[in-house]
């Protein structure tokens, strides 16, 4: 069998966009990780009702804006869906990432602080 580089060329250009997925998808993870980290770090129930709560939830904001700016980047190849449409599902899905992150989150600090009764 011979060695054509055509086919190594291709093989290089596939491990590129491979390892090019992986990492959008784990800085997609870590940015709502951190969205989900900064609603943690509010000092109050009611974020409207103190001002020390600005900084986290602008923070949350940031990071949940550029996670979905990074899914809208990964659908912006789809054709058959309206750029409106790709907005919308990037931010419901950085949503609901954050919210089950939030969810599982405090059900754990609710478990520890029982556990340490």
């Amino acid at each position: 069998m011979q060695k054509n580089s055509l086919f190594r060329l291709d093989s290089s250009v596939d491990d590129a966009k491979h390892s090019r997925r992986w990492r959008d998808r784990f800085a997609i993870f870590c940015l709502i990780s951190a969205s989900t980290g900064a609603l943690l770090l509010c000092p109050c129930d009611l974020p409207g009702h103190d001002a020390h709560a600005v900084l986290p939830i602008a923070l949350a904001i940031l990071f949940g804006g550029c996670a979905a700016a990074f899914v809208y980047r990964r659908l912006r190849h789809r054709s058959d869906i309206t750029a409106f449409l790709k907005a919308v599902i990037a931010m419901a899905l950085v949503v609901c990432g954050v919210y089950a992150e939030f969810a599982v989150a405090a059900y754990c600090i609710a478990w520890l602080a029982r556990r340490g009764q």
